[in-house]
């Protein structure tokens, strides 16, 4: 016994230093070893777990073999784990941690929104960084990352056949990148994954040296009357229904996607009641309540604007309202598209923007307005209206349904805002 104690030390000594070696807990939703034992005529598998509430339980399944047990505990252990099943660590991959923040950004956003995050990650983001461990993207790394896209060129066609070398992603891209990249490393944050979100240290995204903001451009009245000319005669523009599209774009200053998802039932060409103090009069309106956009897997969409803004009511010149009449039939569905498309089974279907803007390309080429989209209408209108100094900033900015100012915070918006009609009307008859 004395030869026990000396060889040792102290026994008290002996028992404290086994209790503070005993076996760490388990890591918060992790199970550990199965163990598989027979029992009469079945078998039992059976594991402790760590719940997220911190507490370590023991579980056991039955099964008629030892396979059909160690699956049933595994059912059991992936129901127990629920929605924090997808759990980061500094060593998980950082698409990874990317699923795990599309699928918030999928039940957060617009459809169109979140297409248009899946498709930069897929293309741009994850063949770069998507094997990286989290703990591997640091600044060093994300900053490479960034030099890289900055460095990237293509080469482009010019008219006259020569090719120039541009940049292969603008700067506005660059910096949606950032933000992806961003929120993503901020979901790592939240996992505890990382410390800190290495986003927050980089260089803010710089347009390239001597590069100069295009200025917006819309048709002048020249351009304008050459374009209602050419569209009229052309048979293959007529076949698209583009001669009334144009001048409803022209009318309202919708977006395309607008535009295409605007039904009957969304137009009061007889007006409505508006009251001053000199007069009452009916003002033709259109409300814009939806818009429509392709999203991957699923098609064209209808969704219901982005922003408050996006829902408004925009005055109708009355060379629209005369146009848009001779268009409408008895026995057109209030639900039908102003501007259809026919469908399957012949019915009128919404029409995809792609193919407005396909036959736009086709267009300017006529027209010698290569440089025209269908944003150039909603820009053209906007010149008309910031031309009439009569119409306030916030007028302009509830017709047009996005324009940000300071007072916007506080001011109420949403106000229908007739003159703008007889300006248009006067500009475009």
């Amino acid at each position: 016994m004395s030869l026990e104690i000396e060889a040792h030390g102290n026994p008290a000594e002996t028992l404290s230093r086994r209790d503070t070696m005993a076996r760490p807990p388990l890591p918060l939703g992790e199970h550990g070893s199965i163990s598989i034992a027979p029992k009469r005529d079945h078998w039992v598998a059976r594991c402790r777990v760590r719940g997220f509430d911190g507490v370590t339980r023991h579980i056991q399944k039955s099964g008629k073999s030892k396979t059909a047990a160690r699956l049933a505990l595994q059912d059991e252990l992936r129901a127990q784990r629920g929605e924090r099943a997808e759990v980061l660590r500094p060593e998980s991959r950082f698409r990874e941690a990317a699923d795990i923040w599309m699928g918030k950004i999928r039940e957060r956003r617009e459809d169109s929104t979140a297409d248009t995050y899946a498709s930069c990650l897929r293309n741009q983001v994850l063949p770069q960084l998507g094997e990286l461990r989290l703990v591997e993207c640091d600044v060093a790394h994300l900053d490479a990352f960034f030099s890289r896209l900055e460095r990237a060129r293509k080469l482009v066609q010019q008219a006259d056949g020569s090719t120039i070398e541009k940049p292969q992603l603008a700067a506005n891209t660059r910096r949606m990148v950032r933000a992806i990249v961003g929120g993503i490393m901020q979901q790592a944050v939240l996992h505890h994954a990382v410390a800190t979100n290495p986003v927050r240290d980089l260089e803010r995204i710089e347009s390239p040296k001597g590069h100069k903001k295009a200025p917006p451009r819309g048709l002048t009245a020249e351009e304008r009357r050459r374009l209602l000319v050419c569209v009229d005669a052309d048979k293959t523009a007529v076949r698209a229904d583009m001669p009334d599209l144009i001048r409803f774009a022209l009318g309202s200053g919708l977006r395309i996607g607008e535009i295409c998802a605007v039904r009957w039932m969304d137009l009061d060409l007889d007006g409505i009641p508006v009251v001053s103090e000199k007069d009452m009069r009916l003002v033709p309106v259109v409300a814009v309540r939806q818009n429509v956009y392709p999203v991957k897997g699923k098609g064209l969409v209808v969704h219901g604007g982005k922003t408050s803004t996006a829902l408004r009511i925009v005055p109708l010149p009355q060379f629209v309202v005369t146009q848009l009449r001779a268009r409408l039939h008895a026995d057109d569905d209030p639900a039908w598209p102003v501007f259809a498309s026919a469908g399957r089974n012949g019915q009128p279907t919404y029409r995809w923007p792609s193919n407005v803007r396909r036959s736009v390309r086709v267009l300017r080429e006529k027209v010698d307005l290569d440089w025209m989209t269908p944003h150039t209408w909603r820009r053209t209108y906007a010149t008309i209206l910031d031309d009439e100094m009569s119409l306030t900033d916030r007028a302009k900015a509830d017709l047009m349904g996005q324009a940000k100012f300071l007072k916007d915070t506080y001011v109420s918006r949403g106000e229908l805002h007739p003159d703008a009609a007889v300006f248009l009307d006067a500009a475009l008859r």
